[in-house]
């Protein structure tokens, strides 16, 4: 006679049997770990891996927006300070334009000014593309007299483009709105004039200290760096300092785009540094032959600043291809590992059926003779 837990185990065990095929019906191989511990060990790294590659993937997308809105920005940038060099500037610069001539092409570059600095601001997604490294800042401000001032930093934020592997991202106002106008090497003078920006040759910024006559570094460990500063005799405006004789020491004094246009406006219109209307014909012509020098130094500026974020466009464009193949042969890996073999499972289950109604009949026979036995 069939023992009555026996036939309960078998039953125990193809209804498991069962449960476990109709999960594998649904498409994937293993319902709990324990039905193939290697295997299913695989599909938890894969699957990790999909989601690390899925999550760098959707970082380089929202960096490539940014990128591409700065690529816009810097097209129309350039646009503009070419025709202020080679249209209003050169014109401004012959002898038969006259003064009612050079106070309306002060207007014009005022224009652009305004337009410049609205590009500088330029933001998408609630964040400044040019703000450096931190983008909710609005980069540059202008008070009520035109000035304008650069409020983001020189860093740039880092995105991750693989595991372990990160690049910086766009340009900050620094590279976009700023020209050399002056370098020097270990040991060298540099001169500065007061707003121009100090950057070293790891592209740290230096802060000046008009009071205290000192450019300062703060590392990233927290010490800082002091030089001294000697300030300008009159009638000059530039400060001075002595670089470090130091191997590979290179710094340059930055000067803003907008305060060159705000020195060529003023020359187009007669002005001193204090805005009084004392300089001779002569004298703007000088200012506005040294407007168009420093106009050129910008336009290549912005060409340098542009051609760098093009390089990093394209850096992100390659990457997010590379994932997008990656995260493609994953998913393929985990479809062969994870996926069941309906055709299979289909089989199994019919098996199973005819397993189930043999044991049935079998067990039925058992109680028939069973009552037979007892009806003796």
């Amino acid at each position: 006679m069939i023992s009555l837990d026996s036939t309960n185990y078998r039953l125990g065990n193809m209804d498991r049997y069962q449960s476990k095929l109709n999960f594998q019906m649904g498409g994937r191989k293993l319902q709990f770990g324990s039905d193939d511990s290697v295997t299913f060990g695989r599909l938890v790294h894969t699957d990790d891996k999909i989601k690390t590659q899925t999550g760098i993937k959707a970082q380089i997308e929202r960096a490539d927006v940014l990128n591409k809105t700065s690529d816009t920005a810097m097209k129309e940038v350039k646009n503009l300070l070419e025709k202020i060099k080679a249209e209003e500037l050169i014109k401004a610069n012959t002898s038969t334009t006259s003064i009612e001539g050079l106070e309306a092409i002060a207007k014009v570059i005022e224009g652009y000014k305004q337009n410049i600095f609205d590009l500088a601001n330029t933001q998408t997604e609630g964040q400044y593309v040019f703000a450096g490294s931190d983008a909710s800042i609005k980069p540059f401000s202008m008070d009520a007299s035109g000035k304008v001032t650069y409020n983001g930093d020189s860093s740039l934020r880092k995105i991750a483009i693989d595991d372990g592997s990160y690049r910086e991202r766009g340009i900050n106002g620094i590279d976009a709105f700023f020209y050399v106008a002056n370098s020097g090497l270990k040991g060298d003078t540099l001169s500065f004039k007061e707003n121009d920006k100090i950057i070293d040759q790891d592209g740290k910024e230096w802060m000046f200290d008009s009071v205290a006559n000192t450019l300062t570094k703060t590392n990233w460990d927290g010490s800082t760096e002091t030089l001294t500063v000697t300030p300008p005799v009159a009638p000059s405006t530039e400060y001075t300092t002595t670089l470090p004789n130091v191997d590979g020491t290179k710094f340059e004094a930055k000067r803003s785009t907008f305060d060159m246009l705000d020195d060529a406006i003023k020359s187009l219109r007669g002005l001193d540094a204090l805005g009084n209307p004392t300089l001779t014909y002569e004298e703007r012509r000088a200012g506005i032959s040294e407007a168009i020098d420093n106009a050129t130094k910008s336009y290549d500026s912005a060409i340098i600043a542009h051609s760098d974020l093009g390089a990093k466009n394209k850096t992100f464009e390659v990457s997010q291809e590379r994932l997008e193949s990656r995260i493609t042969q994953l998913k393929a890996l985990d479809i062969e590992l994870g996926n069941s073999n309906l055709s299979e499972v289909a089989v199994e289950l019919k098996s199973l059926e005819i397993s189930y109604a043999a044991l049935y009949s079998t067990i039925n026979r058992t109680f028939e003779l069973s009552l037979v036995n007892f009806m003796r």
